[in-house]
């Protein structure tokens, strides 16, 4: 049976009763296991790391990441939403890192690698309690005892499979040779020594989407550079950088080969520059005044040579210090010549190019080397060095000039510290041919927002790179490749079982729990056929590629046991969401992990003949392991700032939790769609309660109250609907069809949109509307048609609701479903979600009730504006709509609007005759073109036009005025109450309301506000309300006390009054010009208590 509600709801409370509910019943791992025969609904969740806490973007990730389970469970599909956790990587080294007081892998060798991999291990999981808690303490169910960590072995083979995939796709035709010609081995995953981003700071280098993350403004010195020229008195070529630590490595000058450079001597010195003669103009401030004294194009100065800068950039016998030619040099700054080192893409490529060795002043610590003995010791970018540079290049007469500059530098978007470029061995994947694969997949994908597919991710994708998947790092999945001290034979290992193997073949079999992390698995050298001996590519796998095959890696797939039937079932995901830079994060290496996977199993089909498979993996639906993504923006404060430590915004999640409760949180974050910065703080929380939360309770406290007392039970037996009924049942099924596409289009904040709209138009209307059919004490055919009514919607919405609202929803349902219906199913998450109705749809009652409301608004904001009190009865108000067949239409709703706008009577009518006088003025922007001179004159008879003549106007026709031809658009109608009328339009309809005030509407109006006295008193005296009273009303005035004397009856049963009394007195409540006191009593009940109003 119903139990009674507390008019008090205190979120909190609800929250810890359901999640003992949920723990109890087992609700989650029953809402999998008792849709084991269903189809899937595939969820990915991005593993997080857990060496931090969790704020409140994470919980944003976790509202969204459980809002579509939930919803898909209770359509009836198995959702198994496997936790993961991202336990390699970076991140966990620099804990490891700032707790040990380590600032170079010098630290780590003196420490111990086996003990620094230790320890980076035990900080895993550190705060793994705080994130169960909170991912638990907002609602989200997610499968947190067989969770995936990508450290365990059964990751790392999955990890070290898919390389093997790329290990054995080859390129095929020009790209196969022009990877020979480079040097590269043709497979998909090679080795290959390349100018990266690299991190001085920690030691690795970074992969292209990593770095896309960290660029900063930054303001450098820059310095024009002279290179005197050998063999040439005087004569200089003159090159721009805007990082000046590069100098010290400088081996040549690149000029563009159709570039056309002009030879001047500068009047002040003499001296004889090479610039490109379309950057003169530009440099005019620097060079001062000169001549040219004649002009090359770049080709014409290809070999020639220049004095090294530095005494150790001298390389006798090489190409080392001359000038080369090369497309890449433009004249869009600088001076049209480039000074070339091995720190940047282009420079390497050329100086690879020129043969010349390779010369690295700067080492890979970021420090300047000994030889280098005036900069020695000192780090990169320094504070500094840029001038000391300087003066030296001055002193020695080669500084052209000098300048600030401002222009982005790649920091790591993890220390912020700088980054350089630097060339470094590493393992690349071949994204670059797997482009056209991840194009086409794309057009396949459906993004939130729609403009990422060809905006941000799509652009990413056209200029794609190949993925540096390796990390000169410690704690991660060990690269697979065993290869001979020259290169010359290698193997990838695809799996524990086969590395044993291979151990073991040699007499070294891995012992039982072997770890396969550094440093253990570098002790493992195998050997070659001939007996040479192979040692393991001393590198660790990027831990993106981790995430990226989280699709499989999550089972162990292949060599877990039952992987394979869990892999393609769980594959692709139908939903993921993430935070929209992951568009060069996860979201990318998840596409590319899976077109690798799905090029190698299209091989695999084709040499097996295996139809089905092919079938499969050929479909680029496929080709994609996730079909539909939600990238997420900020969560900002409610100032719409950004939240940082520094500015002492960050807000905790547990604690709003335990304050307002999750609900509202979680509410919050649907709103608005996701994709959008939301604003996010303590008045949002509270709005997300006012708006949705207490809408809902306030409507199942009503009905539960009543119900209760009326002993009310759901009932097979048919009833009586009104037209209100009706419409709120045909809203109702809207609302379901609205909310379902809405979510089937992952389009959250329009399903939250209608879901308020629908909350607004069931409280303020509906039940607003029926609330005497409630409170009557005649148990009748109206009063059975407003529980049903109420109760199927309720218990529908309810469901609707759940995965938005868990636990406030789950502990109505607790009540109003399960407290009338033992067989209903244990919790509303286990329940069906609700399905529209097409018959119970009325399109026409909708539009009809929709002006109904509309007229209701119109005379509400007209009895504001008028001030004319609600509480104060009126006589009459003209309803006024121009449609043909409008007051048949809607005259069966009058009772509705009688009651709300506290009017006697209402007449609906096409026309405001008789409430308004109209006069005419011309409308000077349109007539003026037409009359011309006459403007003054037929203005005049404008003003003079007969009512006639501005009815015929207003009806739209046109009229002849001395001997013009007036259509409604030359002519200004306007419209002027008359005395005793209130009058407002909005376009669609008037409303007229009558002001006059007869003796007994006054004394309506008295009544009405004593009744709203004393119902105030009943509430705060704490009264039920069956509870009948005895009032005592005190006034002086006699006004007053007639009006109660008249109106004793509707007082009395609007108050539940046995006894009235009214005395001579006085008390602090008005009543239009009246003051007046109020005392209730309890008549029925265990005891008589008073309250003073």
């Amino acid at each position: 049976m119903l139990k009674p509600e507390s008019e008090k709801l205190h979120l909190p409370a609800v929250d810890h009763e359901i999640l003992k509910l949920w723990e109890e019943q087992k609700v989650f791992e029953r809402s999998i296991n008792e849709r084991a025969g269903g189809s899937d609904f595939v969820f990915f969740d991005g593993p997080p790391g857990t060496n931090g806490l969790p704020h409140i973007g994470h919980m944003m990730q976790s509202a969204l990441k459980d809002l579509w389970p939930r919803y898909k469970t209770m359509q009836g599909y198995r959702v198994l939403r496997k936790a993961g956790w991202d336990t390699h990587g970076l991140p966990i080294e620099l804990t490891a890192d700032k707790e040990l007081g380590f600032t170079s892998k010098l630290d780590v060798a003196k420490y111990g690698e086996q003990e620094y991999v230790d320890y980076c291990r035990s900080t895993v999981f550190r705060f793994k309690r705080e994130w169960e808690i909170a991912i638990r303490r907002i609602g989200r169910f997610l499968d947190l005892e067989h969770a995936y960590a990508t450290y365990e072995p059964y990751y790392i083979q999955s990890d070290w499979w898919t390389l093997k995939q790329a290990w054995n796709l080859e390129l095929e035709g020009e790209a196969r040779e022009r990877a020979l010609r480079l040097g590269q081995s043709p497979r998909y995953l090679y080795k290959d020594y390349r100018v990266m981003a690299y991190s001085p700071r920690t030691g690795t280098t970074l992969s292209n989407f990593e770095v896309a993350q960290g660029y900063q403004e930054v303001t450098d010195l820059t310095l024009y550079v002279k290179f005197k020229v050998v063999g040439e008195a005087n004569l200089y070529l003159a090159a721009w950088t805007t990082t000046p630590w590069t100098l010290l490595s400088n081996l040549a000058v690149a000029v563009g080969p159709d570039i056309e450079y002009s030879i001047i001597e500068r009047e002040a010195s003499g001296k004889r520059v090479i610039i490109a003669t379309a950057r003169l103009e530009a440099l005019k401030p620097m060079l001062g005044e000169y001549k040219v004294l004649g002009t090359k194009m770049g080709r014409e100065l290809e070999g020639m040579r220049y004095e090294p800068l530095f005494d150790w950039l001298n390389l006798p016998g090489t190409r080392a210090c001359s000038v080369v030619a090369d497309e890449y040099v433009t004249t869009e700054d600088g001076t049209g010549l480039v000074h070339l080192a091995n720190y940047g893409e282009d420079d390497f490529r050329i100086l690879r190019k020129m043969e010349i060795p390779v010369v690295l002043t700067v080492d890979a610590d970021g420090l300047v080397g000994q030889h280098a003995h005036p900069f020695a010791g000192r780090e990169f970018r320094e504070e500094g060095l840029d001038v000391d540079i300087l003066k030296y290049l001055q002193a020695k007469g080669l500084l052209l000039g000098k300048e600030k500059y401002t222009h982005t530098y790649p920091f790591d978007y993890r220390t912020k510290t700088p980054l350089m470029y630097f060339p470094r061995p590493a393992w690349f994947i071949r994204a670059t041919a797997l482009k056209e694969m991840m194009l086409e997949a794309n057009k396949h994908i459906g993004w939130k927002p729609d403009h990422v597919r060809d905006g941000r991710f799509g652009n990413w994708l056209e200029n794609v790179q190949d993925w540096n998947v390796t990390r000169e790092r410690y704690w991660g999945s060990p690269l697979p490749v065993w290869m001979t001290e020259d290169g010359s034979e290698a193997i990838c290992v695809e799996s524990l079982d086969e590395l044993h193997e291979l151990a073991s073949a040699q007499g070294n079999p891995l012992s039982s729990g072997w770890d396969p992390h550094k440093p253990a698995i570098d002790q493992v050298v195998l050997k070659t056929k001939d007996g040479r001996e192979m040692r393991r590519e001393n590198f660790v796998l990027d831990s993106w590629f981790n995430a990226g095959l989280m699709p499989w890696g999550q089972f162990g797939f292949p060599a877990a046991e039952g992987s394979d039937e869990l892999f393609m079932s769980q594959y692709p995901a139908d939903f993921i969401s993430e935070g929209q830079d992951q568009t060069r994060g996860w979201f990318y290496t998840l596409l590319a992990c899976s077109c690798l996977v799905a090029k190698a199993k299209i091989q695999d089909a084709e040499q097996r003949k295996d139809e089905t498979a092919k079938k499969f993996w050929s479909n680029p639906v496929n080709w994609s392991s996730y079909k539909n993504v939600i990238c997420t923006e900020l969560v900002l404060d409610s100032k719409g700032q950004k939240m940082s430590k520094s500015l002492g915004n960050v807000v905790d999640p547990m604690a709003l939790f335990e304050k307002f409760g999750a609900d509202p949180v979680r509410w919050i974050f649907f709103a608005t769609n996701p994709w959008l910065s939301k604003r996010f703080g303590e008045e949002e929380i509270r709005e997300a309660v006012r708006s949705v939360i207490l809408p809902l309770w306030n409507s199942y406290s009503f009905f539960v109250t009543y119900a209760v007392i009326d002993g009310w039970t759901p009932s097979e037996k048919k009833v009586e609907r009104t037209e209100l009924d009706d419409w709120i049942l045909s809203e109702y099924n809207r609302l379901i069809s609205e909310v379902t596409t809405n979510l089937d289009q992952y389009d959250v904040g329009k399903a939250s949109q209608a879901i308020l709209s629908f909350l607004d138009e069931l409280t303020n209307w509906y039940i607003r509307r029926s609330r005497r059919r409630f409170w009557k004490s005649e148990s009748d055919g109206d009063k059975h048609a407003a529980y049903a009514t109420l109760y199927e919607v309720l218990e529908g919405l309810v469901r609707l609701l759940a995965p938005f609202l868990p636990f406030v929803t789950e502990h109505i349902y607790q009540n109003l479903v399960r407290g009338l219906n033992a067989n209903a199913a244990d919790s509303v998450h286990l329940a069906k979600y609700p399905e529209a109705d097409e018959k119970l749809r009325n399109r026409n009652l909708e539009r009809q009730m929709a002006r109904v409301q509309e007229a209701v608004s119109l005379a509400r904001a007209l009895r504001e504006e008028r001030k004319l009190k609600v509480r104060q009865p009126l006589a009459k108000m003209t309803w006024v709509v121009p449609e043909a067949g409008a007051e048949a239409e809607l005259a069966p709703y009058v009772w509705l609007v009688l009651d709300e706008i506290n009017v006697k009577e209402i007449e609906i009518r096409s026309d405001d005759a008789g409430l308004v006088t109209l006069s005419s003025k011309a409308n000077f922007k349109v007539l003026g073109k037409k009359v011309g001179a006459r403007m003054k004159e037929i203005a005049a008879l404008i003003e003079q036009l007969s009512k006639e003549e501005i009815a015929a106007l207003d009806s739209g026709n046109s009229i002849t005025v001395g001997g013009v031809e007036l259509s409604p658009e030359d002519v200004l109608i306007r419209r002027e109450e008359l005395e005793g009328y209130a009058v407002q339009s909005d376009g669609h309809m008037t409303i007229a309301l009558d002001t006059h005030m007869s003796p007994e509407l006054v004394a309506e109006g008295l009544a009405r506000e004593v009744v709203h006295s004393i119902q105030s008193a009943r509430k705060d005296a704490g009264f039920e309300i069956t509870d009948r009273i005895a009032i005592e009303l005190a006034t002086e005035g006699e006004e007053l006390k007639q009006a109660v004397r008249r109106f004793e009856e509707y007082i009395c049963r609007e108050t539940l009054c046995t006894e009235l009394s009214i005395a001579h007195g006085s008390g602090d409540q008005k009543a239009g010009d009246h003051e007046f006191g109020v005392i209730v009593s309890r008549t029925v009940g265990t005891s008589k208590e008073l309250t003073r109003a």
